[in-house]
C-alpha cells in the first residue's frame, strides 16, 4: 500500500484528532502495512521484513545469494554449535543457521538501519532465544568510530568503518554513523556471550583489522569463512593467511571455486 493511501487512512481515522494522534496513527498504520518477503531454503521457509530494496533477501540458489555459504553451515555446524556471523546485514545467514533451533548465532550489524531489519526479521521467525543481535562493528582495537556508508539505507553493502574506503576503493559517502567497534578477543570476554566454534566473516574489506583483533578466538574455532576480494585478494592476502595459520587454521581449497567464488574456508584439523 502507498503512502497516499496510508495517509489517506490515517486521516479517516483520526478526524476532529490533535496533530500529535495523526502522526502516531500514520506511523502505526504504514507500519502494519510493511510487507514481508520470503525465501525457500533446505531447511524451511525464512521469512524477512521489507524495508528497502537491499532487504529483500537473493533466492538461495542463485550465484550471488552465496550459495557456498549456505553449504557450509548446513555441513558444518553440530548440533550446540554456536556461530558467530560478523557482518550479518539482514540477517540471511543468521536466521538459516538458527532455523532449526539447535544452534546459537551472535550476529554483528554496525548499520543501524540493517541492524533494526536484523532485529525485526529475528522476531518475525521467532527466533529470539537462539540469535543475539549486537549493533557493533569488529574492528582491532576496541574503539568509536564512524561508520562511513555509501547507501544508508537497510540492506545496503559496501559501507566502511573508519574511512570511507571499502574492499573496491575510495566512494562518496552519503551518512555516517557513529558505531562502538570492537576487537572480537573483547567481544568473547563479556559476561553472556557464547564462544564461537565457526565465525563467518563479510565486511566489505576491513577483514584484515578484524582478524589483528581476533588472535585468541581463531585458535580455538573449528572454521571460519572470509570473504576474499578486492583488497583482501590483492593486497591483504599474505597477512590474512600469516594470521590464520598461526592459529592452527588450513585452507580448504576446494571452496575457492564454489558459488560466488568470494569467499575462503579455513578449518581445523579437517578430515
Amino acid at each position: 500500500m502507498y503512502k497516499r493511501q496510508i495517509k489517506g487512512l490515517s486521516s479517516l481515522f483520526t478526524l476532529g484528532s490533535n496533530q500529535r494522534t495523526k502522526v502516531k496513527t500514520f506511523a502505526r498504520l504504514a507500519e502494519s502495512f510493511k510487507q514481508t518477503h520470503t525465501i525457500e531454503t533446505d531447511r524451511g521457509l525464512l521469512k524477512f521484513r521489507v524495508d528497502s530494496p537491499g532487504s529483500v533477501p537473493q533466492d538461495p540458489n542463485s550465484v550471488r545469494s552465496e550459495p557456498e555459504t549456505f553449504e557450509w553451515i548446513r555441513t558444518s555446524l553440530k548440533s550446540g554449535d554456536t556461530l558467530w556471523d560478523i557482518g550479518a546485514n539482514v540477517g540471511v545467514f543468521s536466521l538459516y543457521a538458527a532455523i532449526e533451533k539447535t544452534n546459537k548465532v551472535l550476529s554483528l550489524e554496525p548499520s543501524a538501519e540493517s541492524y533494526a531489519t536484523l532485529n525485526a526479521n529475528i522476531r518475525l521467525n521467532g527466533l529470539d532465544e537462539y540469535i543475539q543481535a549486537l549493533c557493533f562493528a569488529g574492528s582491532k582495537e576496541t574503539n568509536l568510530l564512524d561508520l562511513f556508508m555509501k547507501d544508508t539505507t537497510s540492506g545496503a553493502s559496501h559501507n566502511s568503518i573508519g574511512s570511507s574506503t571499502n574492499q573496491f576503493g575510495e566512494f562518496d559517502v552519503n551518512g555516517f554513523q557513529s558505531v562502538i567497534a570492537i576487537k572480537l578477543d573483547d567481544l568473547n570476554q563479556i559476561k553472556g556471550v557464547s564462544s564461537p566454534d565457526h565465525i563467518k566473516l563479510d565486511v566489505d574489506g576491513k577483514e584484515l583489522a578484524i582478524l589483528e583483533g581476533a588472535t585468541e578466538i581463531l585458535s580455538k574455532v573449528d572454521s571460519i569463512l572470509i570473504e576474499i576480494e578486492g583488497i583482501n585478494l590483492n593486497e591483504n592476502l599474505d597477512r590474512i593467511e600469516e594470521i590464520i595459520s598461526s592459529a592452527g587454521l588450513e585452507e580448504d581449497t576446494n571452496w575457492r571455486n564454489k558459488g560466488s567464488g568470494r569467499n575462503r574456508l579455513y578449518w581445523r584439523n579437517k578430515t
